[in-house]
């Protein structure tokens, strides 16, 4: 009889979830738990400590842990940090710059929008422009890693513009945090929305936001405007009584704190540098095979690269074809959906996987 049970290992090259270790999978099986049992108020405590020691050791930060994907921790910070009457800067390079806009809409928040094209960075001359001439432009916000096209867009010199004008700089780095270079403190990020099944390399289901101590403080003034989402209320809770307000995710906090220890076992830098190690050497195989780079290897991150699909290949005839061989690819968005495909190199992947794509990946461009 067919084993229904046994299924075949999968190499992730989505840029989440991600291919995640043992360690992190088995430890959903520790057990059932009540999340208003004093068990599950220590593992929130210490989940909640192993993100600080990470991030932010310096003391400067709090975070609340939200039971939902990265957008809903992006919701979260959005809807609970522009005060009334008061006006949000979206800087929009990307369909995750376009997201954070759709947000503000949703909530009715007052917005001014700066586009730009999706290979493009944004230009700190105008945003400094944009914020010095409408004092009633509170925060800031900007994507970190555009996974649109694997694009970096420039924090720290963005940062150093929104502290010289006072205002708070909010910053989505859900696919970034824990893969790419980043120092929250001297990049005077205010705001940080960050989740578990990126870099980390935990599971889906657990997002979180990084504060700095001050910005709670401005934030407690800030009527709310979501019961779920609400930072403020999510943050209360966690810290005051070691709760969550509403169930949270219990077997998933069990994955994400096992994928933090890992985590801070490699360190924070170390992981960079391995995911820094691997998209090089992509990259240079791509190129090998003469498959074109969508952006200027200066712009990219350290674990997604976009490339132009090859002539007379289709993104579903190459994505079936790689699937078939146990490793699956990513589509491009929007308008780049049928030009382009995206391999992501963050997760749980060793070197051997790496080769072991680019020898598939030949394989199928030839025939």
């Amino acid at each position: 009889m067919k084993n229904l049970n046994k299924t075949k290992k999968m190499i992730l090259l989505n840029p989440g979830p991600v291919c995640t270790s043992e360690k992190v999978r088995n430890s959903l099986l520790k057990g059932d738990m009540c999340h208003r049992e004093s068990e599950f108020s220590t593992l929130l405590t210490n989940t909640r400590k192993k993100i600080l020691q990470a991030f932010t050791p310096d003391g400067s930060y709090t975070t609340a842990i939200i039971t939902g994907s990265g957008t809903a921790s992006l919701e979260a910070g959005i809807c609970s940090s522009v005060s009334q009457g008061k006006k949000i800067l979206i800087i929009n390079n990307g369909v995750y710059g376009e997201r954070m806009s759709r947000i503000a809409s949703v909530y009715k928040i007052d917005k001014v929008e700066l586009k730009y094209d999706w290979s493009e960075l944004p230009d700190i001359n105008q945003i400094e422009e944009t914020i010095s001439q409408d004092t009633e432009i509170e925060v800031v916000a900007m994507v970190h890693h555009e996974t649109t096209t694997g694009l970096i867009n420039p924090i720290n010199e963005a940062g150093a513009v929104i502290k010289k004008h006072g205002r708070t700089f909010f910053l989505d780095s859900i696919s970034g945090l824990g893969g790419e270079e980043i120092d929250l403190v001297n990049d005077n990020v205010d705001i940080c929305i960050c989740t578990a099944n990126k870099c980390i390399q935990g599971l889906p289901g657990l997002s979180f936001v990084l504060l700095k101590n001050n910005e709670v403080k401005r934030m407690r003034n800030i009527p709310p405007r979501s019961l779920y989402f609400n930072v403020i209320s999510q943050l209360d809770e966690q810290e005051e009584k070691g709760e969550c307000p509403f169930t949270p995710s219990v077997h998933t906090f069990y994955a994400f704190e096992e994928a933090l220890d890992e985590l801070l076992k490699e360190g924070v830098q170390g992981r960079i540098d391995r995911y820094k190690k691997a998209s090089s050497y992509l990259r240079q195989e791509f190129k090998r095979l003469n498959l074109k780079l969508l952006l200027q290897e200066k712009l990219l991150s350290n674990t997604i690269t976009a490339l132009y699909l090859p002539e007379n290949m289709t993104y579903t005839r190459l994505h079936d074809n790689l699937k078939e061989r146990g490793f699956i690819i990513y589509a491009g968005q929007g308008e780049l959906n049928k030009t382009i495909f995206r391999i992501a190199n963050m997760g749980e992947l060793t070197m051997e996987d790496l080769e072991s794509l680019i020898k598939n990946l030949q394989e199928v461009l030839v025939e």
